[in-house]
């Protein structure tokens, strides 16, 4: 049996901090993906990868153990996500292998055990459950759905650089640090939900730039006050969302009719910054695509 999955990337997260003693984010998926195809068959005899790191195999590994599922396997990635920026392209691979690899063995999906698959291997973006999610992304204890969005265009900058998730999330810093802006990702959780309660795009911008700029104190992104800048003298700016944990800024748009003006301008004032794409904050979700 052969199963392709898809599931969304992100551009980093719409907020992110610790809440009440929990870490957790809120989910900020893009219309970018990770395809992964899992076939197995009797005759196979071992994990056979195309494309397919560590951590997706470890996954595979994983979810047959779980299932006692003991012949082979063959996985295959295709993913447009850039590794090491904070588009979660490693919860994408992770998430779609076990999904795809428990549908090719003929069992149900489960979201609890994907979790669990997931979370044992590394931190994980909540971008595979519906809509927009309040998720704990290291120990999987809070997750809570907070509506469904219109997509928001976005524009993806990077500042350069990689940063490992695991790395990151050890930090002996990352504790305080996270309690001095406890008062500001509460103030920018409660912006952000009460923006998807209403459909109020702008109300979600704000919340995420507050939490953006809140982050400086733990990963400093250079360029961010000079958006911010741009963002106060352009109506068609709504907002910044970053990738708390990695190296992306993406500037939230009133509409798309407008990004090539926004683009040129950015382009000009802040050159340094290294434009990717553009594309939207959609809802989450995974999507089989094949089964068969």
């Amino acid at each position: 049996m052969e199963v392709t999955v898809k599931v969304p990337g992100s551009c980093g997260e719409l907020v992110q901090g610790v809440i009440d003693g929990i870490n957790l984010h809120i989910t900020c998926p893009i219309d970018l993906y990770s395809y992964v195809t899992v076939r197995v068959e009797q005759s196979f005899k071992g994990i056979r990868s195309k494309q397919a790191g560590n951590k997706a195999i470890t996954a595979l590994k994983e979810t047959l153990t779980y299932f006692g599922y003991d012949s082979g396997a063959e996985i295959t990635i295709r993913s447009k996500l850039v590794k090491g920026k904070g588009m979660a392209s490693s919860t994408a691979d992770i998430v779609a292998t076990i999904i795809a690899t428990t549908l090719a063995i003929g069992e149900e999906v489960d979201t609890e055990l994907i979790k669990e698959i997931a979370l044992k291997i590394e931190p994980t973006d909540g971008l595979f459950l519906t809509g927009i999610v309040a998720f704990d992304h290291l120990q999987g204890k809070r997750s809570i759905k907070l509506g469904e969005i219109d997509p928001i265009p976005i524009l993806i900058f990077d500042i350069g650089g990689e940063v490992d998730t695991l790395s990151f999330n050890s930090r002996s810093d990352l504790a305080s640090l996270n309690l001095l802006r406890e008062q500001e990702v509460k103030r920018a959780y409660k912006l952000v939900a009460e923006g998807i309660k209403r459909g109020d795009r702008r109300l979600i911008a704000k919340g995420a730039t507050l939490s953006s700029l809140s982050n400086q104190i733990i990963l400093f992104k250079p360029y961010l006050s000079k958006l911010l800048e741009l963002a106060t003298e352009k109506e068609a700016i709504l907002g910044l969302s970053i990738a708390h944990s990695g190296t992306l800024i993406g500037v939230i748009l009133d509409n798309q009719r407008d990004y090539v003006e926004v683009l040129t301008e950015i382009k000009a004032k802040v050159p340094e910054l290294n434009y990717l794409l553009i594309t939207q904050i959609i809802n989450g979700g995974y999507q089989i695509l094949t089964e068969g």
